[in-house]
């Protein structure tokens, strides 16, 4: 693995003004990733893994008969439409971002299971390859990931609604759907860069967490005093290069191999293409952002070596 420490070399960040280089720090996230590929896939593919496949499961048991589904668990704001889909996905997140990290400061560590039962007893064991931590830091992080998710769930839904509720109020029924579609679509546009926008923040505010040991939001901002628009312009820049990538190269797949007149997939394979698929670049898109906030952070935050080690000899 080609170590990395963010606090001895700053080719990202102006020597006199301490200004981010956007094109040279996104360049130095694609670098190191390149060079830690290997060791960055071990630390993320099983929790991705596990996120793929309890969605999954989530969206058959709800949806495979969707009459039979509670409303008061459905939500049109995530994804599978329901909200646990993002209490559920929060702990693994949680942990690719902290295994990233920890790696990114240097952190000795390998690959183990650890799982925590109450407060002292530890239980851990090795599996070459595998990386899963159950514990407080990972649990606290997972709950602000899981409350932005479904803050922004839900207020996707409610806009929704107030959207239909305009509408009704203010044209003749039936809607045409040249009434909807240019609603539609400034509520998609605005809801895009508003979420990515929340989920920038959020992110720097989690992997803050991870690299200091605390839960310092206020220190973190202004940590970033003059580099605030320049870290969420690199940030866009990577979740615009995942997305793009995944949409152009899912696209291309389903025109090459699925025929014209192929007959429609069943509820089941549906589930498992859309889950499937989207499966490798979720584990992209949250080593990159990982290890996007681990750069910024390492030029402006001095990692808390001692705390970092400490979780990780737990």
């Amino acid at each position: 693995m080609t170590p990395m420490s963010t606090l001895d070399e700053l080719p990202a960040v102006s020597s006199t003004r301490r200004v981010l280089r956007i094109s040279k720090t996104v360049a130095r996230v694609f670098g190191y990733c390149r060079a830690n590929a290997w060791p960055l896939f071990v630390a993320a593919w099983f929790p991705c893994f596990l996120t793929t496949l309890c969605l999954t499961v989530l969206a058959l048991v709800l949806f495979a008969d969707p009459g039979q589904a509670p409303t008061w668990l459905l939500s049109r704001g995530f994804d599978p439409r329901t909200w646990l889909s993002a209490i559920i996905a929060a702990p693994f997140s949680a942990m690719v971002f902290a295994f990233v990290l920890d790696r990114m400061a240097n952190a000795p560590e390998h690959g183990r299971v650890v799982v925590r039962r109450g407060v002292e007893s530890v239980k851990r064991f090795a599996i070459p390859g595998i990386r899963f931590e159950l514990g407080r830091r990972i649990l606290l992080a997972a709950l602000l990931l899981a409350a932005v998710q479904l803050l922004c769930g839900f207020a996707v839904a409610g806009e929704h609604r107030l959207l239909v509720a305009g509408l009704l109020a203010t044209r003749d029924l039936p809607l045409n759907p040249e009434d909807v579609a240019p609603w539609a679509s400034a509520m998609g546009v605005f809801n895009l860069l508003a979420g990515a926008f929340v989920l920038v923040w959020t992110y720097l505010f989690v992997g803050d967490f991870f690299w200091t040991g605390s839960f310092d939001p206020i220190g973190c901002w202004r940590a970033l005093d003059g580099n605030r628009l320049r870290f969420v312009t690199i940030m866009l820049i990577v979740f615009a290069i995942v997305a793009t990538l995944k949409y152009g190269l899912v696209l291309a797949a389903a025109l090459i191999l699925i025929p014209a007149d192929a007959a429609p997939p069943s509820f089941f394979n549906l589930m498992l293409m859309h889950f499937g698929l989207a499966w490798p670049f979720d584990v992209l898109h949250l080593v990159l952002s990982a290890a996007t906030v681990g750069t910024i952070l390492g030029a402006f935050r001095p990692p808390a070596i001692a705390s970092i080690r400490s979780a990780a000899a737990q």
